[in-house]
């Protein structure tokens, strides 16, 4: 069978296939404006959602004459309908739709706009699309995220807008910038780039910390204020097409990193895609292990440190989805291909020829779709001495084989499994929570265990636990509710009808 090009991908691709696959893959692409009361008066200090049917999870069963009663961004009762009368409320009749709690995106990159490359020209598209991150992805049901590594000014900007109410979008969770070695990954900044990047990162900051080993101390202090937590990187290979080495933490620079966090009091999370960060970090009190271990199968006594730490892991398993590229200068290393990636190679073309002005700038996506472009002419080595810093599929192809059996392996450990997008780095949009979990369910999770690891295990990982991941008296009031069951097909969450974050009522425009 011939392989259409990309290009050829896209001019053949019909509108209503468009459409369809819009449904299917998950584009949030709609605004999310807070919904006035129809009378025009002041609204009255509760809100009562009635007559929904509501999805416990983890196991999925549904129970139909639900209400729940929201006083000052709270929950206040949950359980059978019944007629609350007296009580000044504003009630919202769900018809039968069916009640969630708000979704959480454990791992993404708020103040990253998704681009493969960056230039001058992009400077407004990139503004634009830094705020319309907030937005898709509140669009999408996430009422919460956490931050895996930002640009801290701009990010905490952004997120004191959130506060004001002047930009909708989720709560967030951040570590501020990566805290990296010098020369470790994600191994580019800002000068790497370009000049005019490096002095704009003076006023926007950088995204990784990048320190000098002396500097340590003090570059973890400026870093740690007014985070929540530490994000390091473990991985000793680059993710960067033709890079051939990285820098990694010295043993002291690591337990020193760990000394430092316990003293402050904040959870450490570590990016690991490799046995060789895993195994380093289980000498540590880690919090969270981020992506998939996918370079080989985990040893048991490897697997039995991740259940006695009690580690969770947020795998990011839409990124095997997104960089299955099988067109490539570059020959696919013997071993990498399997029948997973023949697979998920057409759902990804579908979903770049679905995405829309509402889920990107069209200038980020066209620099995105020239890089792919550039990958299938040019090898990897080319690729990097000509400044075309890009990602390596060939790292992430293992996620469908290897990285699977690991990931099924630590679920059936008991081993606490979330849900993340790493929305912001090339090609991932945010507002994409919905393929994330499709993703899952095609690697063997059941769609109920999906919708867990986005709510109920995100919430544990998150910290919020007494807060978030069920609709239940106490929580914060952060609801979804849609048209179609979830349970039986994610793309229900496609079509959300109303979303609550803090007891503020949402819909799409």
């Amino acid at each position: 069978m011939n392989r259409l090009s990309r290009r050829d991908f896209l001019k053949s691709t019909s509108a209503a296939a468009i459409a369809g696959s819009m449904a299917a893959t998950g584009c949030a692409g709609r605004k999310p404006v807070i919904i006035p009361d129809a009378t025009g008066e002041p609204l009255p200090p509760r809100t009562l959602f009635a007559n929904g049917r509501l999805v416990s999870l983890p196991d999925g069963r549904v129970t139909p004459g639900w209400s729940l009663l929201i006083e000052d961004g709270r929950i206040v009762y949950a359980g059978p309908d019944k007629p609350f009368s007296g009580m000044e409320a504003r009630r919202i009749d769900l018809a039968g739709e069916y009640l969630l709690p708000g979704l959480m995106d454990a791992h993404c990159h708020m103040t990253l706009p998704s681009a493969a490359s960056f230039s001058p020209l992009l400077g407004p598209a990139t503004w634009r699309q830094l705020r319309r991150n907030f937005e898709n992805q509140l669009a999408s049901g996430v009422t919460r995220v956490r931050d895996m590594g930002a640009m801290p000014p701009l990010l905490h900007t952004l997120v004191r807008e959130v506060e004001k109410g002047e930009l909708a979008g989720p709560d967030v969770i951040t570590c501020n910038a990566i805290f990296n070695v010098d020369g470790g990954h994600p191994d580019i900044t800002p000068s790497d780039v370009s000049w005019l990047a490096a002095m704009g990162s003076l006023f926007t900051g950088a995204p990784t910390v990048a320190f000098k080993e002396e500097e340590l101390a003090s570059a973890f202090e400026a870093n740690c204020r007014n985070a929540d937590f530490v994000k390091i990187t473990l991985d000793n290979t680059s993710l960067i097409a033709g890079k051939p080495s990285i820098n990694r933490y010295s043993d002291d620079a690591l337990s020193a990193i760990f000394r430092l966090a316990d003293a402050a009091g904040k959870p450490v999370a570590g990016h690991a895609m490799r046995r060789f960060g895993v195994r380093r970090a289980l000498a540590y009190p880690i919090h969270s292990l981020e992506h998939t271990v996918s370079d080989g199968p985990l040893d048991e006594t490897t697997l039995q440190k991740m259940v006695d730490k009690k580690v969770s892991v947020v795998p990011t398993t839409i990124l095997a989805n997104l960089y299955t590229l099988l067109d490539l200068a570059e020959p696919i290393p013997k071993g990498l291909l399997s029948r997973r990636a023949y697979l998920e190679a057409p759902i990804r073309e579908a979903y770049l020829a679905s995405v829309t002005e509402a889920d990107v700038e069209p200038a980020i996506h066209h620099t995105n779709l020239a890089m792919l472009e550039t990958m299938q002419k040019y090898p990897f080595s080319e690729l990097y001495t000509r400044g075309d810093y890009t990602f390596n599929p060939h790292q992430y192809l293992p996620i469908l084989t290897h990285g699977r059996q690991n990931l099924m392996r630590m679920k059936e450990a008991g081993i606490r499994i979330g849900c993340g997008t790493d929305a912001g780095v090339p090609l991932n949009y945010h507002g994409t929570i919905v393929r994330e979990l499709q993703c899952m369910a095609r690697l063997g999770f059941t769609n109920a265990e999906a919708l867990t690891c986005a709510t109920l295990n995100n919430a544990h990982i998150l910290g919020m636990e007494n807060e978030a991941g069920t609709l239940a008296p106490g929580k914060r009031a952060d609801v979804i509710t849609m048209a179609k069951n979830p349970v039986k097909d994610l793309a229900a969450l496609n079509d959300l009808t109303l979303i609550v974050k803090n007891g503020t009522v949402y819909e799409k425009m």
